[in-house]
């Protein structure tokens, strides 16, 4: 019997449907699972004929999935003027595709059970994502269908990394008086350790050879500096890019970025009762990413990502905050969202991100 563990907030989770300001089946190509094109065949009528017309077929050599035919303004086919699915009004919630089904929550399978959370990209996920709940809580339940066979080396492994993200967690800790630049440099001074120590588990040096020493550095400190921010922005605006509203906030900060710097202390007073908000941030993406370590042994990128990630949520509110003089909940919520479909559902720039150095 194995756990399943996901944030206390999950099950709180409700599609908004129609009162969604954004949609998950507008500008998304829309893959439908093997299990369910077979059902969709089946169906008969007038019903069933649009299903088979409207949808893509793989072709016979490729191992790419069947999708959604979407229309001239990248709608759905099958989402209605009320913005609602005409596939879940006729057919039922139970044979919608699997990842109309799943979205916006993810899982990540391990050998004595699997975690799930739900994802930045969707607003009444954020929006649970962003409340003030303090150190991380979780629900676990157990089910004998989650357990996967796997070696006692993996399983150790396993457990070595649950401990170091509990330990980043720790670090974060929402309820701390600790400023926010401490907690992104001690995260990323304490990945750089667990990485050694990681790499010393998985790849010992012979006992002539000595690993190479990295000097500690002030991630916030030289995050901050306009070369690297402007250095990053057109890092940023040179990956590929799905709303041209991401492109336009990303300009128009980068034309910005010497009084976003000079303003930003002014910004942390101002946002001084929501700053828990970074907190929780840091908390959603180290939750999300670092455990991939076991498939690529890169646990310093996962948190450099979680960092990266909140850092330029930040550097975006500041600009709002500048240009309106404000910044509300939902501009909050808007810019994470934006933030997460960008740059999190496209694996390529996800991987950029990870990757993308602190130097001096």
């Amino acid at each position: 019997m194995g756990y399943i563990r996901h944030p206390s907030y999950y099950k709180k989770f409700k599609c908004i449907g129609s009162d969604c300001t954004d949609n998950c089946c507008i500008g998304w190509e829309i893959d439908i699972d093997e299990n369910t094109l077979a059902y969709y065949q089946q169906i008969s009528g007038t019903f069933g004929r649009k299903l088979q017309e409207k949808i893509a077929l793989p072709a016979s050599d490729s191992e790419g999935n069947a999708h959604f035919i979407m229309d001239s303004t990248e709608r759905c086919p099958f989402l209605n003027d009320c913005n609602l699915c005409d596939i879940f009004i006729h057919l039922g919630e139970a044979h919608l595709s699997q990842i109309c089904t799943d979205h916006p929550r993810f899982y990540e399978w391990f050998s004595d059970g699997r975690e799930e959370g739900l994802g930045l990209c969707c607003e009444a996920a954020a929006k649970l994502i962003l409340q003030n709940t303090g150190y991380p809580e979780w629900d676990i339940s157990y089910d004998e269908e989650t357990v996967e066979a796997a070696s006692e080396d993996i399983r150790l492994l396993e457990q070595l990394l649950f401990s170091m993200r509990e330990t980043l967690f720790s670090i974060i800790k929402p309820e701390t008086d600790t400023p926010l630049d401490s907690k992104m440099n001690q995260l990323y001074q304490t990945a750089l350790s667990m990485q050694k120590q990681y790499d010393d588990i998985l790849f010992p040096f012979p006992e002539a050879e000595e690993p190479h020493a990295e000097d500690a550095l002030n991630w916030s400190l030289l995050f901050w500096q306009e070369d690297f921010l402007s250095a990053l922005l057109d890092s940023c605006l040179c990956l590929e890019i799905n709303d041209a509203e991401w492109r336009d906030l990303l300009l128009a900060a980068k034309a910005s970025l010497p009084e976003i710097i000079c303003h930003r202390p002014a910004f942390l007073q101002y946002y001084q009762q929501k700053l828990y908000e970074y907190d929780q941030l840091l908390i959603y993406f180290i939750y999300r990413y670092f455990m991939k370590t076991l498939v690529d042994d890169l646990l310093l990128e996962k948190v450099n990502f979680a960092l990266l990630s909140v850092s330029i949520i930040q550097l975006l509110d500041i600009f709002c905050w500048l240009r309106d003089d404000t910044l509300t909940a939902w501009q909050q919520l808007c810019l994470c969202k934006l933030y997460s479909k960008e740059i999190e559902y496209n694996t390529d720039n996800t991987d950029f991100l990870s990757g993308y150095a602190i130097t001096e």
